[in-house]
């Protein structure tokens, strides 16, 4: 060695440096550690299509775990790439490493992957096609070297991709309109104990046999199930039977030369509790056009399932719920495409397996994409305590699906329900046919009650009564009805009052139309008015009365289902706002005849705003007329931007919009019998000013506050006053002129009682 060392002299040190690495290449490449894998069996072509170039696909990014590769490239136009020598990834034998090719964002590719496990140039040996993924932008996956790849060698990894509607790409395929790219793999072995972990068939089965598949990293060579039944087994991917329902922890617990680990416990549900088998299971004859059920919702079952595509759909085992007797509950089916569809639900309520064309419980036609949303209640006589197949069927229009008729293009899935009695009163409800402002008489009533009412009775307001479920009332005289419903069952009585809840005129009254308009637009149509009214308040109502509000469709609104109450005599204070501050005219007009026509002399207020920060704002007093008897009747608010008088049934308004409202005028008389019927009041007339006020009702003591004000509406006294059975209340009136007031009393919960008092 000693002349060979002496040798090295001869050479400059740059030049022993270059010897130097010339000798660690060929050591390297001796060893079998070249930084290149070995050359493969066949080398893919550039896309084939002349239209590639067009369509633009390929190969834009692909990232291997924690950017062991993480590569991003053009596509297409640069063909077949092999990145083989500079991008390579580091694995570790029987770990899962994150896979993710993304391809063009403009069509769908199908990708296949594949690594050269045995070295051998080709992508043909077992386990080498390590992911799949058909008809995506963005492909993720995972991938696993198996304990029989060649290790310390770098390997080849192909990446294929093509477009989605055409042939799956083969490792040596030409692609039509896409591109193959290939990199590097080296494999180490592995020196970590186990990562136990397992993947099922299912995780509610009513079979009881669940399908056990391991997925431990770090290459176990041992495994020891636990069922959670008192049994075991040694097998990899074992198939265990259960015998008994209920609900079972499974763990894992694998095994290497390095060491023992146990996965977490997964839950398995054995439900043996399904429906009676169907005498029918409907299939799909030609799917098409996406028609079928994507999405089906009700109560605690949200199955989101494969259109047509996927056919019939038995969903019993996994998708059930209960549902209570006599309670609605929202229900919906959404369906695929864009196309509308029939809908059918059926409910086997007999449980006799058999769908018959009379347990149809919700149907739908020509229903438009995204599907139907609606109310289910159980029929009456539903079978309780039992699981009850639920059919859902979609279709394309005009098939007319039946429990049992094949769908044409659409499907069938079927559901499980279990019926539970219902032990709750009765939840009170009920609409009519009333229409605020129409001339609707008789008035149809329809009981909505839920958790199943077995009698029923109404109170109409007038006097009249009906023990029916849904009866037609005749009402005789004008005024406005409260109306109750009370109904029972089983487990109690419940009962529900709406307040004015019908307004009847007799003779009836149809007022003229009125509407305001922004003018004609493009097409001859009518434009929506660019002006109009933002709220109306009364502040001296009973009580005080706001109402807000938007541009009415079509210029003109009703709000007469609200009545705006006001004292005999009284006097009234309106304020109507507009949407824009400009100077603008405001009519108004009340039918104090009811006679259903806007005399001239009801022409109750008529003026211009003034220019300035309020000419947003119209303000107007006006007195409501004597009488001894209730008054329902019409007021009309015209609002227009202009200064130009105008008429109570003029259509189409320039720049205007409208708004009718319910004016009710209430003699004091009748507040007396309706608000604390057993106060009075002594001496009435009160000659010094002390006035004193008895309440003998317990249920009606508390603290009130006490309003005195005169006939113009304006509040001449405020004070506090405790009313209760044991003591008399006074209040002084002494400073008051002598003359006629309104004592308005208003209790903790803002309810008001009205009496008249004279000071002589």
């Amino acid at each position: 060695m000693t002349p060979l060392l002496r040798s090295w002299s001869r050479f400059a040190p740059g030049m022993v440096a270059i010897l130097m690495t010339l000798g660690t290449v060929q050591q390297a490449v001796a060893q079998g550690t070249a930084t290149c894998p070995i050359a493969a069996t066949c080398t893919p072509g550039r896309a084939s299509s002349t239209q590639a170039a067009t369509f633009n696909m390929g190969i834009l990014n692909v990232t291997v775990g924690n950017n062991l590769i993480n590569k991003t490239s053009v596509g297409q136009s640069e063909g077949y790439q092999d990145n083989s020598c500079t991008d390579n990834a580091a694995l570790v034998i029987g770990q899962s490493y994150a896979i993710s090719v993304r391809t063009n964002p403009n069509t769908t590719e199908n990708v296949r992957v594949w690594i050269d496990f045995n070295n051998d140039g080709a992508f043909t040996g077992n386990n080498e096609l390590v992911f799949s993924s058909d008809n995506l932008i963005q492909h993720t996956g995972t991938i696993t070297a198996p304990a029989t790849a060649t290790l310390g060698t770098r390997l080849r990894m192909r990446v294929a991709a093509d477009f989605a509607n055409g042939l799956v790409p083969t490792p040596c395929s030409t692609p039509l309109y896409s591109q193959h790219e290939d990199y590097g793999v080296t494999l180490s072995a592995n020196a970590s104990p186990p990562m136990a972990a397992f993947t099922t068939n299912a995780t509610i089965t009513c079979t009881g046999c669940v399908q056990f598949t391991d997925a431990s990293q770090n290459l176990p060579t041992a495994w020891l199930w636990t069922f959670g039944d008192g049994t075991t087994s040694t097998a990899q991917n074992p198939n265990h039977c259960y015998t008994t329902a209920g609900t079972y922890a499974v763990t894992l617990r694998a095994t290497n030369s390095a060491g023992t680990n146990t996965s977490a416990a997964t839950s398995i549900v054995y439900n043996a509790n399904v429906p009676v088998a169907a005498s029918c299971t409907p299939q799909t004859v030609n799917y098409f056009a996406n028609y079928g059920i994507t999405r089906f919702e009700l109560n605690t079952i949200n199955s989101t399932s494969a259109d047509g595509s996927a056919g019939y759909q038995d969903f019993t085992c996994t998708q059930r719920t209960e549902l209570i007797a006599g309670v609605s509950y929202p229900m919906t089916i959404n369906t695929g495409g864009v196309n509308p569809h029939d809908i059918r639900v059926y409910l086997d309520k007999n449980n006799d397996g058999t769908l018959a064309a009379d347990e149809l419980i919700y149907q739908g036609s020509n229903v438009a994409s995204p599907g139907a949303t609606t109310n289910l209640n159980l029929p009456t006589g539903t079978v309780l305590h039992q699981p009850l197949r639920l059919r859902v069927i979609a279709d394309a229009i005009g098939n007319n699906p039946g429990p049992c008729s094949n769908p044409v293009s659409g499907q069938a899935e079927d559901y499980t329900v279990v019926a539970r009695p219902n032990t709750m009163p009765p939840s009170i409800n009920f609409s009519t046919n009333y229409v605020p402002g129409g001339c609707v008489n008789p008035v149809q009533f329809t009981d909505l009650t839920t958790n199943l009412p077995t009698s029923w009775l109404w109170d109409f307001g007038d006097g009249g009564t009906s023990t029916l479920q849904n009866p037609t009332h005749q009402y005789s005289a004008s005024g406005t009805y409260n109306v109750t419903l009370s109904a029972t069952n089983t487990y109690g009585t419940a009962s529900i009052t709406r307040l004015n809840a019908v307004v009847v005129s007799i003779p009836c009254l149809n007022y003229c139309p009125s509407n305001g308009t922004g003018g004609i637009g493009p097409g001859g149509m009518l434009q929506a008015s660019p002006f109009w009214m933002t709220s109306v308040r009364v502040s001296n109502a009973v009580p005080a009365y706001t109402n807000t509000t938007g541009n009415a469709t079509g210029g003109y609104a009703s709000y007469a289902a609200q009545p705006i109450i006001v004292a005999s005599g009284g006097q009234i204070n309106l304020t109507v706002v507009t949407n824009l501050s400009i100077v603008h005219r405001t009519s108004v007009w009340v039918d104090w005849n009811t006679n259903g026509i806007f005399d001239s002399w009801e022409l109750v207020a008529d003026g211009t705003t003034t220019n300035g920060p309020n000419s947003a704002t119209f303000t107007a007093n006006f007195f409501a007329p004597t009488g001894t008897t209730p008054l329902n009747t019409r007021m009309r608010i015209t609002s227009v931007a202009s200064n130009n008088f105008t008429s109570p049934c003029i259509v189409n308004l320039l720049n205007a919009e409208v708004e009718d409202y319910q004016l009710r005028v209430q003699p004091l008389a009748t507040r007396e019998a309706q608000a604390l019927p057993g106060l009075s009041l002594f001496p009435n007339p009160t000659h010094d000013g002390r006035l004193f006020l008895s309440l003998p009702d317990a249920k009606a003591a508390g603290r009130y506050t006490a309003e005195v004000q005169n006939l113009l509406g304006a509040t001449v006294l405020r004070t506090a006053l405790r009313l209760a059975p044991t003591a008399d209340a006074e209040l002084d009136l002494s400073s008051l002129a002598p003359g006629v007031y309104v004592l308005r009393l208003r209790d903790a919960q803002g309810q008001t009682a009205m009496r008249r008092v004279v000071r002589d």
